[in-house]
């Protein structure tokens, strides 16, 4: 075992880098299998030792992590408490296509995804044709871990969508951040694969959960964008160049904790408690960027995912805002257990 508090912080992803500092804070003392493992033993010095997963506490059973991997099941409880989702399905290679496209024509634009996969891979987003309805399941048949089959989901239509990221600890609301898909600003010479290469090549930008950026992932890109990833855009021109908003794939996270309506706080809370995890990320999708007076109507949530296991760094090292604790409200935590 190696004792993580000896471990130097640029070998720890961000999680455990900053769970080895509120640790050295209490006094106690930790150990990892090998650096490179997420899995924590906790002394705290009192004859208890907690195992942790990342930001899996000990107080999470087996079946509701289990429950949280499977998007589908997890959809099918949220609905138990009437929580606002967006309509979808489970396909398999047993599912007639012709069924899997009449959902998508009577949806409009849908999404297609592993049930029960993670970090945005293998997502495929406005899929309006069977043409592009099967290479999005080919794509997320390529990312399935252990249930072999892909959600389809009605996708999130409006002209400002914001995806956020409520953490709650200890059935508690903490903090919330959105999170921006990649994007560059047009210089009205370069194109957008050259922009993106430019971006990729700052300090700030690198491994997923170690650097303060992550790298945008240019296979996406290109798919996302398609032949216009090789045009101009014009000086200035904001462009997204990726269509999931995830900071493993490059994406910015902004923190908007003061800006969750108490109302939206509670559905989170909620939502926790109903899945059975106490220390949660609730993803929402929202029509506008939030305020602490919006209203349902305005805001028109809708879960599309939780979290068992949450990247706690995201509250703590945002790209743009305030520090929010998460960690150290995540180690009083377990403090108390």
């Amino acid at each position: 075992m190696v004792d993580l508090t000896q471990v130097p912080d640029e070998r720890l992803g961000q999680t455990l880098r900053l769970m080895k500092a509120e640790i050295i804070k209490h006094g106690w003392a930790a150990t990892i299998p090998y650096i490179g493992s997420s899995h924590c033993f906790i002394d705290r010095g009192d004859g208890k030792i907690l195992h942790a997963f990342s930001a899996t506490p000990p107080t999470t059973s087996y079946a509701a992590a289990h429950m949280a991997n499977d998007k589908f099941a997890t959809y099918q409880l949220l609905k138990t408490i009437d929580a606002p989702q967006l309509e979808s399905i489970l396909v398999d290679d047993n599912t007639p296509f012709e069924e899997q496209v009449a959902f998508m024509n009577s949806m409009g634009t849908i999404v297609a995804k592993p049930v029960d996969g993670g970090h945005g891979n293998g997502i495929t987003v406005g899929i309006q044709t069977p043409e592009k309805l099967q290479k999005a399941l080919a794509v997320a048949k390529s990312e399935q871990k252990n249930i072999k089959a892909t959600l389809l989901q009605k996708q999130y239509l409006h002209e400002d969508i914001h995806d956020i990221r409520i953490a709650v600890i200890d059935y508690k609301f903490v903090a919330a951040t959105w999170r921006v898909a990649a994007r560059v600003y047009g210089d009205g010479k370069r194109t957008i694969r050259e922009l993106i290469e430019r971006e990729n090549s700052t300090e700030e930008r690198g491994k997923p959960y170690f650097a303060r950026l992550a790298v945008i992932d240019m296979a996406r890109a290109e798919d996302y964008l398609g032949e216009r990833i090789d045009t101009v855009p014009e000086k200035e021109e904001e462009v997204a160049v990726l269509g999931i908003a995830n900071y493993g794939a490059g994406g910015e996270i902004i923190d908007i904790t003061d800006d969750i309506p108490l109302w939206l706080r509670e559905l989170a809370e909620q939502a926790a408690r109903t899945t059975s995890l106490p220390v949660v990320g609730v993803d929402f999708m929202l029509a506008t960027r939030p305020s602490s007076k919006a209203t349902f109507d305005e805001l028109d949530p809708a879960i599309t995912e939780v979290n068992k296991c949450p990247a706690l760094s995201i509250h703590d090292l945002p790209t743009t805002g305030k520090s929010r604790g998460a960690m150290a409200t995540y180690v009083n935590y377990l403090a108390t257990l």
